[in-house]
């Protein structure tokens, strides 16, 4: 091996070695998102926090429907998940944020807020134009939470 055949051996070396963390990085398990903000929110919407609301067909703090649970039911299921939700999980204000989480683990992995709010207000095949009054609401209740969250910490 001649000189330049060992520099170029030696700074392609170099080069993988600097680059190793950055792939490294990618496959680390990311932090969960929060999506307490957004569900605090919807909840103060949909129901006041009353965990025994009805509206219907839909239940709970977060107006949760039957066909909302067969959903989430046959996420787990596909994900080798033997947890499943009931009807009665709808009255359970932590059971229906789970319900919520598992339905952007799979509709929103991207963790987008609006389309978070648009799918739960119209379902994954929402309208932009249907949703925004409510992704509006959301957002300023959000504002108005974490305003209220901030003086009650001075």
């Amino acid at each position: 091996m001649n000189h330049s055949s060992k520099l170029r051996s030696l700074l392609l070396l170099l080069a993988i070695t600097l680059c190793m963390p950055l792939f490294a990085q990618d496959n680390k398990q990311k932090e969960p998102f929060d999506w307490n903000p957004v569900m605090d929110a919807i909840i103060q919407i949909e129901s006041r926090g009353i965990e025994t609301a009805r509206n219907g067909q839909y239940v709970g703090v977060l107006q949760i429907a039957p066909m909302l649970v067969r959903e989430c039911n046959d996420i787990l299921k596909s994900r080798g998940d033997s947890r499943r939700f009931t009807l009665n999980d709808r009255l359970s204000r932590e059971k229906s944020k789970e319900m919520f989480v598992t339905v952007m683990s799979k509709y929103n992995p991207e963790n987008n807020i609006d389309k978070a709010c648009r799918i739960w207000k119209m379902g994954i095949g929402y309208t932009i134009k249907g949703s925004q009054k409510f992704v509006n609401r959301v957002r300023s209740v959000m504002k108005q939470q974490a305003q209220q969250k901030a003086k009650s910490k001075e």
